[in-house]
């Protein structure tokens, strides 16, 4: 419960960022007179589940049972893609105008730092629940194996055009996409590159935010 009241401050300023966001929206429908952009609300929602299953399990009698402690963190890991996927929706800048443009990137950028955002705070506060069941070390490992998953759970997404609930939906399916990059990797570099990509990209970003949040804690020391 501890970890949870530790949080009230960001969700107070992540709720602030996101009706932010949600002006930019409202504006940009009034003033085009098109609601193609209100995805991004929807991609935002699926971006705060792995934020909310987190807070679910820091539940002491959840976190404490491994095995429930174990289905959640594998519903987290499926949802967590969900958060740096809005990023690729800046493809859809192509259908701006150019009078629109530069607003539909504030537009878009803005949505995309949110998702970031709060899959990043749902990663730290998982990676914290780790250290209780892991060592330092193998904790940091896991946590960088994830961002390089979440890069492969984009490709599925934006390329192969996969949802999260297709993993129910279509387990076979989803699971033969994903065999056959395994198992034949060279005739699928286009993925490879695509998941080091992206996943690079949020393990570099991700390790900054928490060398300079260890650097501010260690000054305020």
């Amino acid at each position: 419960m501890k970890s949870i009241k530790n949080q009230f401050p960001f969700i107070k300023g992540f709720t602030i960022a996101v009706t932010f966001s949600m002006l930019l929206l409202i504006i940009r429908i009034i003033r085009v007179e098109s609601i193609f952009f209100m995805f991004l609300a929807w991609n935002l929602f699926l971006a705060c589940i792995p934020y909310g299953i987190t807070l679910i399990l820091s539940f002491r009698k959840l976190h404490k049972n491994r095995f429930l402690f174990g289905m959640g963190f594998l519903i987290w890991l499926v949802f967590l893609p969900n958060s740096p996927y809005i990023l690729t929706d800046l493809q859809h800048i192509r259908i701006s105008s150019l009078q629109s443009i530069w607003f539909d990137v504030l537009l878009i950028v803005s949505f995309a730092i949110n998702g970031l955002i709060v899959g990043f705070a749902s990663l730290r506060i998982m990676q914290q629940l780790l250290c209780d069941y892991f060592s330092k070390k193998v904790t940091y490992i896991i946590t960088y194996t994830v961002l390089l998953l979440c890069g492969f759970g984009i490709y599925l997404g934006r390329v192969l055009r996969w949802n999260s609930w297709d993993i129910v939906n279509n387990p076979m399916g989803i699971l033969g996409d994903i065999a056959q990059r395994i198992l034949f990797p060279m005739n699928h570099i286009n993925t490879w590159s695509f998941t080091i990509g992206f996943g690079g990209f949020l393990i570099i970003t991700y390790h900054l935010i928490q060398y300079y949040q260890q650097l501010y804690l260690k000054q305020e020391d």
